[in-house]
């Protein structure tokens, strides 16, 4: 079996930030095969390095505040080499992605930033309904991507209860 990871970053005391971390759980109560790698934190640190230069796939995965609230948006991503010094700031997953590339030689087969539209980062320990709504389609994405089956790599709005 190939080695999957899944990385999830948010602040659960920022509202809809804390997606991420939520999902997460679900993943990690079962959700999917217990030998998939499920590191949540509050931000990407380029210590992340070497568990993704270990993985065949990694799927990271966020809120945004780019994109309309409930929607979720699939991108495959590629590594970036950073310069020196860029990363005292921002670490973003292309950036993570060069960087374990850098370090060990050594990428991901596959690596995909999954991405939900974000409609309040306020409201402490409580995601929007839009964002609550989202979730078992952004569960069902993650099953998908680590089954192996082949999922369109676009933006889509998540179904309403």
């Amino acid at each position: 079996m190939n080695h999957a990871l899944v990385l999830a970053c948010g602040n659960s005391l920022r509202g809809d930030d804390g997606l991420a971390v939520a999902s997460a759980r679900f993943l990690h109560a079962g959700f999917c095969d217990p030998r998939t790698e499920i590191l949540a934190s509050q931000q990407w640190t380029p210590e992340l390095a070497e568990p993704i230069s270990r993985a065949d796939l990694v799927i990271f995965l966020d809120a945004s505040v780019s994109l309309p609230p409930g929607s979720i948006r699939l991108q495959s991503i590629a590594p970036v080499v950073s310069r020196r010094g860029s990363l005292t700031h921002s670490v973003t997953p292309a950036v993570l992605l060069g960087l374990a590339k850098q370090l060990y030689e050594r990428v991901p087969e596959s690596a995909y930033l999954l991405t939900v539209g974000g409609e309040s980062f306020e409201q402490p320990e409580r995601l929007s309904h839009s964002v609550l709504r989202a979730i078992p389609a952004v569960l069902t994405q993650i099953k998908a991507l680590l089954s192996g089956v082949s999922l369109p790599l676009a933006e889509f709005q998540s179904p309403s209860v």
